[in-house]
């Protein structure tokens, strides 16, 4: 890694944990827990402020660090580089491009820096979180390194962004537009050792475009946040003072603009 580069990748604790040094006490320390195993994830889906993805990663770390002996390494983009490390989990930041302007999500195009990661981490297992530049790295130093990698399949983007931006360019062209997108999650996701996704009619769409690696993943409930009583629906309309009669929309998800949460709504005469 570029000497600018090592140099800002301080944890909190005031250790380099990408200088060599470093590197080589984590190796050492991995040996010493006997049968445990080292997790890798990385991903460009990752935003310092909220997102699914985040959150998936991050609930991970902390069942790791709190219910096993095993590690975890989080590889993502960030506005510099810098690794910040805890006990048995370290989170690479690499710093990368803001995606535009107004995203809060970054391209991470420095791919070299994620190989010298990998080669010096040697995890167990790699986890791809995304179907862009970083899936194909992955896949490249898992075969480089003999290290199994799975890719999970976070986003349907052929048809969160692809299909909405293919019904601009007329029948013909949009359909071709979808099939180049479906040959390549078909390319993609075939190579890797199993295909994650979470939930079953995903996983069906998927098989129909010829991925045959899938495995569905429950990601399940908080039920300490999330535990439905019978009357939350009586509750809920009372507090906010909706009568049954009025009809009640809830929206579960991000502010983006991606969402289009704008489509959710309409007038209809002179009921909203």
């Amino acid at each position: 890694m570029a000497a600018n580069q090592t140099q800002a990748a301080t944890t909190r604790s005031g250790r380099n944990c990408l200088d060599h040094g470093g590197l080589a006490q984590i190796g050492n320390r991995q040996s010493a827990v006997g049968n445990s195993v080292k997790l890798c994830d990385l991903t460009q889906f990752y935003s310092p402020l909220s997102g699914g993805v985040k959150r998936y990663v991050h609930e991970k770390i902390s069942y790791i660090q709190n219910a096993t002996e095993d590690e975890h390494v989080l590889i993502v983009p960030g506005a510099k580089t810098e690794c910040l490390a805890s006990e048995r989990s370290r989170i690479y930041f690499i710093h990368s491009p803001l995606v535009a302007r107004s995203s809060r999500y970054r391209a991470l195009i420095n791919l070299r820096a994620v190989e010298q990661i990998l080669e010096r981490e040697r995890p167990d297992l790699i986890e791809s979180g995304d179907p862009y530049q970083m899936a194909w790295k992955a896949i490249a130093s898992g075969d480089a390194l003999r290290i199994p990698v799975v890719g999970f399949y976070h986003s349907h983007f052929p048809e969160a962004y692809i299909r909405s931006a293919a019904k601009f360019l007329g029948d013909t062209a949009g359909e071709a537009v979808m099939d180049f997108a479906r040959r390549y999650v078909r390319n993609l996701y075939t190579q890797f050792a199993a295909t994650l996704v979470p939930s079953e009619r995903l996983g069906a769409v998927l098989r129909s475009w010829g991925v045959d690696n899938v495995r569905p993943v429950n990601l399940g409930v908080n039920t300490t946040t999330f535990s439905p009583a019978p009357d939350d629906a009586a509750t809920t309309r009372a507090t906010l003072q909706i009568p049954e009669s009025r009809r009640l929309l809830l929206y579960v998800g991000r502010l983006a603009k991606e969402k289009k949460r704008s489509g959710l709504i309409w007038r209809r005469g002179t009921q909203t």
